[in-house]
This record gives C-alpha cells, sequence and structure tokens, in this order.
C-alpha cells in the first residue's frame, strides 16, 4: 500500500503544469532597483514617464552620495594611504551607478534572454524508461532569489541603523557614516532617508545581480539536466514509442537507476511512466500494450533517430542561450571581478590598522559575493561535461548504425566546454574566485610595504 501512495506523489510530480516565466521570482527587486522598467512594454505616455522618472530617481540618489563621497574626500583629504578607506566605500557605489546604468541601456537584450528561455527551454524530459522536469531546479532558483535577497536587505539594515543607534546612545558623530558634517535634527533626518534608500540601491544592485546570474546558471544546469536524462533514454524512448508498455521496460532495464545517481545537480529523475513527451501530452492512443520487444531490433531505430534529434535542438538551445547569457553579463562580471579585487585589499589593509568585526563582516560578505558568481559558473561546467557520460550511457550497443552516427555528431558538438566568462576571457569557475582572493592579498602586500616606505 505504501508504493502505490508513493508513486502516486511521484506521477503528480512528473505530470506537473509547466511554468510559464521561469524567472518571474526576479523581476520586482530589478524593477525597485531600476534595472527592469516597471511597464515593460510601455504604450501609453504616461508609462514611459513613468519608467524614466523612476530610473531617474534611482540614479539620482546614488550619484548623490557619491558627489557627498567625493566631496567629503577632497575637503578633507591628506594623503592617499589616509584617505583609502573612504576611497574604498565609493567602489561598490561606482559598481552600482554602472550596473543600473547598463541594464537601463540594455533591457531589450535582458528582455530578449528572459523570453528565449521561456519560449525555448523544455519544462519535462522525453518520454522515458526516467522522467525529469524542472521543478526544483525552478524552485531552487526561486528560494535562492528570495533567500539572499532578504540577507542583503538584513545586511542593509544593520549597516544603516547600526550607526544611528551607536550615536543615540555615545553621541559619537555621524559624519564618518554620511559623508557630511550635519547637527540640525531635521537635517540628520532627511540625511538618514537619503542613506536608507541610497544603501538599499547599493544593495540591490550588486546583489541583484548576483542572484540574477545564480537564477540563470542554475536553470541553464537544469536545463542540461533534462538533455541528460533524454540523452540516456533515446533507445527507451523509441520503444516507448513502439508500443512497449512502460512497466514491460522497467522489470528488464531498472538498472539504469544506477548510471543516473549523482549524475544531476539539481533535478531528479522519477522511474514512473509520464503522460508527456516534452512539453505535449501523450495521446491515449500512442500509449502502448507490448509486453515482449527486443532492444536490438532495428524497427526502434527510426524512432531512435527521432529522439536523438530531439535531443540535438535541446544542445542547440542550451549552447544559445549561454551564448546570449555571456555577451550580456560579461562586461558586468569584469566589472564585479574588478571592484570586488580593490575592495578586498583595501578592507585588508584596513583590518591591519584597525581591527574590529565590522571589517570582518565586510571581508566575508564581500569574498561570499564573489564567490556566489565562481561556484554557480563552475556548477554549469560540471554538468555540462556530464552530457559526454550521459551519451555513453544512453543503451548505444543496441542502436543500429545511423543512430549511432547521431550520437556521435551530438557528441563531438558537445565537445566545446560551456563556460561563462568575465569579459569573453576569464571563465568563472573556483579557480578563478582562487585567483581574485590572491590578486587582493597581492595588492594588500603591496599597499603594506608602501605604507612602511
Amino acid at each position: 500500500m505504501k508504493k502505490i501512495i508513493l508513486k502516486s506523489k511521484e506521477s503528480v510530480s512528473i505530470n506537473s503544469e509547466r511554468v510559464q516565466n521561469y524567472t518571474h521570482f526576479l523581476e520586482i527587486t530589478l524593477k525597485t532597483v531600476g534595472c527592469w522598467d516597471w511597464f515593460e512594454k510601455p504604450r501609453k505616455e504616461c508609462e514611459i514617464f513613468v519608467n524614466n522618472i523612476y530610473l531617474s530617481i534611482v540614479l539620482f540618489v546614488l550619484i548623490n552620495l557619491l558627489l557627498s563621497l567625493l566631496v567629503n574626500l577632497y575637503i578633507e583629504w591628506i594623503d592617499i594611504m589616509s584617505s583609502l578607506d573612504k576611497m574604498a566605500d565609493g567602489l561598490p557605489l561606482i559598481a552600482s551607478v554602472l550596473i543600473v546604468s547598463y541594464f537601463a541601456t540594455n533591457k531589450d537584450d535582458l528582455y530578449d534572454l528572459v523570453g528565449f528561455m521561456n519560449n525555448n527551454f523544455k519544462w519535462r524530459s522525453a518520454r522515458g524508461l526516467t522522467n525529469m522536469t524542472m521543478e526544483k531546479s525552478y524552485r531552487t532558483a526561486k528560494n535562492f532569489a528570495f533567500f539572499y535577497t532578504a540577507c542583503t536587505l538584513f545586511s542593509v539594515t544593520m549597516y544603516v541603523f547600526m550607526p544611528v543607534v551607536l550615536h543615540l546612545w555615545t553621541n559619537q558623530s555621524l559624519q564618518p557614516w554620511i559623508y557630511t558634517e550635519v547637527t540640525r535634527t531635521p537635517l540628520i533626518i532627511l540625511i538618514f532617508l537619503r542613506q536608507c534608500l541610497a544603501q538599499a540601491f547599493v544593495a540591490l544592485a550588486l546583489g541583484q545581480l548576483g542572484v540574477f546570474f545564480a537564477c540563470n546558471a542554475i536553470l541553464l544546469c537544469g536545463q542540461l539536466d533534462l538533455l541528460c536524462c533524454c540523452l540516456r533514454n533515446v533507445r527507451y524512448t523509441a520503444i516507448l514509442e513502439g508500443g512497449v508498455h512502460h512497466s514491460a521496460l522497467l522489470r528488464q532495464y531498472s538498472a539504469i537507476e544506477d548510471d543516473e545517481k549523482h549524475n544531476y545537480l539539481y533535478n531528479t529523475t522519477e522511474m514512473v511512466d509520464s503522460k508527456y513527451h516534452y512539453d505535449k501530452k501523450v495521446r491515449p492512443s500512442n500509449i502502448g500494450m507490448k509486453t515482449v520487444f527486443d532492444i536490438y531490433s532495428s524497427e526502434y531505430d527510426d524512432a531512435t533517430n527521432d529522439a536523438l534529434r530531439e535531443c540535438a535542438r535541446i544542445c542547440q538551445v542550451i549552447n544559445e542561450y549561454k551564448d546570449r547569457f555571456e555577451k550580456f553579463v560579461s562586461p558586468l562580471l569584469v566589472l564585479r571581478v574588478v571592484q570586488v579585487t580593490l575592495y578586498l585589499c583595501t578592507l585588508l589593509y584596513a583590518a591591519t590598522l584597525k581591527f574590529d568585526m565590522i571589517t570582518v563582516e565586510y571581508l566575508g560578505a564581500v569574498a561570499l559575493d564573489i564567490y556566489i558568481y565562481c561556484y554557480f559558473g563552475n556548477q554549469i561546467i560540471l554538468q555540462a561535461d556530464r552530457v559526454t557520460t550521459a551519451a555513453y550511457q544512453s543503451a548505444w550497443p543496441t542502436m543500429g548504425v545511423k543512430p549511432r552516427r547521431l550520437l556521435l555528431n551530438i557528441l563531438l558538438s558537445n565537445l566545446k566546454p560551456v563556460i561563462v566568462r568575465a569579459g569573453r576571457f576569464l571563465p568563472m569557475n573556483l579557480h578563478t574566485f582562487v585567483v581574485i582572493i590572491k590578486t587582493s592579498f597581492s595588492y594588500y602586500t603591496l599597499l603594506v610595504n608602501v605604507n612602511e616606505k
């Protein structure tokens, strides 16, 4: 009785409804920071006006805080080493202004990228012995976006309110925090509100770029999972198309479950019969009743060819999306790598001059921020490498000559590694993360040596 209930639950999962928009959960936060229009395709003048005015407000608040910092830096300038901490404070502000400006000028490319994913990514795998949906990768991306955004907003709240609490408790000056000298209460309130808004925009601009990159990487890995599942099942897909019942396949070839262990990053396969072949519902007349079959029979070769062609189309979609995604985020990744490298360097130097927990927290947060890009970029590389293994595990010895040639063409087309690069030259992987940390430490030792001289 327990087994029947379990299969019923799995059947509900494998035949769940398709999500029409894979990245809808990113839109509200991107709109908040001006990276996404409130009216995506404005048709009325008032809609265009709202989009432009809101973007202008976001940029004005960010640039205003940056100018306040520059004026304060100019007034209190002594030398570079003495003002290094304030110069470092300007790095996230500059990066956030450039990120918002880049999104604002490339919104058509952003919408095309999201539209390409929604129109071309499959939700379900081909009907086979084992079946898969994108549900788990979609939920993983969604949960990550909510969690990381919540952590970002919490961090900003602590950064904004802690100096005010210390000011009210100990009468400590707010000047190092707001980059201007104010004493009167109305001005302090106005500056505080400006600071809250500006820091929220900075955090969302930097944080949501990381969320955008990570969620797209997770969904791309999910589509690679789907491709691997389809490749392993090409022969079984052909046999099911030939009128064989799923239970007959299951009795003889349930060992495929062992091949699939630890080969998927986000999605999981279910060994139940699916009502769908990709995103098209299987007609009742196509559900076979045969229980005896010969997997080596040439009668299944034509259907195997069709299944392999469909896998090749998914390969093309994945490669096309990777190229579009890399083209869009590549300049922003360069910006983040440079900004984080310099910021880590200055934070390390500040920690040597005055060690406190706030600086240590910043170090950890900044290192974690760039780790997000490198980790999820590395996930894409790992799952793309498993496509070759999935093709090898596709029961190819049972196929005829023509299906084997098609399978070989798919293998050859996947020899080129799927890598997202910053500036089209720096791969976003864990090795790059180590390089960034080493480079930051090298710059830090250089600063220390210069200061000692």
